[in-house]
C-alpha cells in the first residue's frame, strides 16, 4: 500500500500494553477499557506448512507464520460484529484469491490480543479469542465494513471463543458510538496493530477538524464522487492501521475510525466519524451500541450558548 493516505501497516507510538511505561500511565485510564473492544483481522492458512509457497509478495506477511494481519478493527455489539475499514476488508478478499490461485486454502479470522498460535489452539478463555470471519457490509464511499461470523468455515474444530455463551460470561466488549462530534483540540487515542505483528500499540493524540468532507481515496477506486463527512486527528501513525478505532480520551466512546493518514511532515488522519457509520450499520440492520451524551464543552457549548442568547 502506498504511503499517502489509506492506512496500512501500523507503526504508532511505542506504548505496548503490558509492563506499565511512564508514557503509557499518562494514557486515561478508560483506555485499558475500551482496548477489550479492538481485535485483529487476519487471514489465516488452513494448512500451517502453506507459508513456505506463499508467492514473494505475500512472504514478508506470514512470515515464516501461518497468519498474517491484515489491519484492525472494533466489536461494535455482543453478536461479535466488527467495524473495520472497506479496504481492509477488500484486503482480505484480496489476499484469500491471492493464495487460491496457487492452490492454498485460507480463511479470514477476527482475533483478540493474543498471539496467533494460542488462539489457534483453543486456549484462550478470556476474550482474547478468534473467530472465523466473513464479510456482512461493505460502503466503499464510507470507507466502512463490517466482519461477522462465518459459517461457512474450511475448518472443522471450534475456535476459542465461537461458543456464544462464552461471549455472554465475559460480558459486553463492544464499543460504544459517539453520537456527538468532538472539539477541537480534544484529546483522544487510537488503538491498531503493526504491519505483520499481533503487538496491540497505541497512541494519544488531538482532534484538528470537527466538521470536515472529502472524496475518500478507497470511494474514488470505486468511481464514487460523493463527499462524506470526515473528522481529522493529529497522530504518529504509518501505514497499516486501517480501520483503528480512534476513542475519546474523557470517556471512552467510539469517535470513528482510521481511514487515511498523512505523512511525517503533517501526521494527520483522516476519521470517519462515528455518525456516519451509525447511518450505515443502521442501514443494514447492525446493533450498536450509543455511548451516553455527554455535557456540552468547547467550541459546540459556545456556539450553543451564542445561538440561545440570540433566539
Amino acid at each position: 500500500m502506498t504511503r499517502t493516505r489509506i492506512a496500512g501497516a501500523v507503526l504508532l507510538s511505542p506504548l505496548l500494553f503490558g509492563s506499565l511505561t511512564v508514557a503509557q500511565e499518562q494514557l486515561p485510564r478508560i483506555a485499558y477499557d475500551v482496548k477489550e473492544s479492538v481485535v485483529k483481522v487476519e487471514i489465516h492458512l488452513i494448512e500451517t506448512g502453506d507459508h513456505e509457497r506463499v508467492s514473494d509478495q505475500l512472504k514478508a506477511c506470514f512470515r515464516e507464520s501461518d497468519y498474517c494481519v491484515i489491519g484492525t478493527g472494533v466489536l461494535v455489539n455482543d453478536d461479535g460484529d466488527v467495524l473495520t475499514a472497506a479496504h481492509v476488508a477488500r484486503d482480505t478478499t484480496a489476499v484469500s484469491q491471492a493464495l487460491k490461485d496457487i492452490a492454498i486454502d485460507s480463511e479470514v479470522m477476527i482475533a483478540g490480543q493474543a498471539r496467533s498460535a494460542e488462539y489457534i489452539k483453543g486456549g484462550v478463555r478470556n476474550g482474547n479469542g478468534a473467530f472465523r470471519a466473513a464479510i456482512k457490509v461493505i460502503d466503499a464511499g464510507h470507507d466502512v465494513a463490517v466482519l461477522g461470523h462465518d459459517s461457512n468455515s474450511l475448518r472443522q474444530e471450534p475456535s476459542a471463543i465461537d461458543d456464544e455463551s462464552m461471549v455472554h460470561r465475559q460480558g459486553s466488549r463492544a464499543a460504544r458510538l459517539a453520537a456527538q462530534r468532538p472539539d477541537v483540540a480534544e484529546a483522544v487515542f487510537a488503538f491498531g496493530f503493526p504491519s505483520y505483528s499481533p503487538a496491540l500499540i497505541t497512541t494519544a493524540g488531538s482532534i484538528v477538524l470537527a466538521a470536515g468532507s472529502k472524496n475518500l481515496v478507497e470511494a474514488k477506486k470505486s468511481g464514487d464522487t460523493q463527499l462524506v463527512p470526515i473528522y481529522r486527528a493529529k497522530l504518529d501513525i504509518s501505514p497499516g492501521n486501517s480501520g483503528s478505532p480512534l476513542f475519546r480520551a474523557s470517556d471512552g466512546a467510539l469517535l470513528g475510525i482510521v481511514s487515511e493518514i498523512g505523512d511525517e511532515r503533517e501526521p494527520v488522519a483522516t476519521i470517519i466519524p462515528a455518525t456516519e457509520i451509525a447511518k450505515v450499520l443502521g442501514a443494514n440492520g447492525i446493533k450498536w451500541n450509543a455511548a451516553p451524551l455527554r455535557q456540552a464543552s468547547g467550541s459546540n457549548s459556545k456556539s450553543r450558548r451564542k445561538k440561545a442568547k440570540t433566539e
